[in-house]
């Protein structure tokens, strides 16, 4: 059985089809561990910097709240004492 052109370059394209799939596959299996380990990288080096910035939100709000609690400390000292000697707006008729 004699096979003319036709079927010998079917043959040829077939082959190299193969073969290009299989260099594909290979080259993905070789490109795959790089891929994971700069996939891995960027994933850490985000939660790295989220847990800076949370660090430093913490930092802020903290700072805002003792800020507050003393300036309401301070204000409620205030009034306590303002309550003892008799100061108090509502003590004296004025309106607030």
């Amino acid at each position: 059985m004699a096979l003319d052109k036709t079927q010998k370059m079917a043959i040829a394209g077939v082959g190299l089809i193969a073969a290009g799939a299989g260099l594909g596959l290979i080259g993905a299996a070789l490109i795959a561990p790089a891929f994971l380990t700069w996939a891995a990288n960027a994933v850490e080096k985000g939660t790295d910097r989220l847990a800076s910035n949370a660090e430093k939100t913490s930092r802020i709000v903290g700072s805002v709240v003792g800020t507050l609690q003393r300036s309401f400390t301070e204000a409620a000292k205030a009034g306590v004492a303002e309550g003892r000697r008799g100061l108090s707006p509502r003590s004296n008729g004025a309106s607030v």
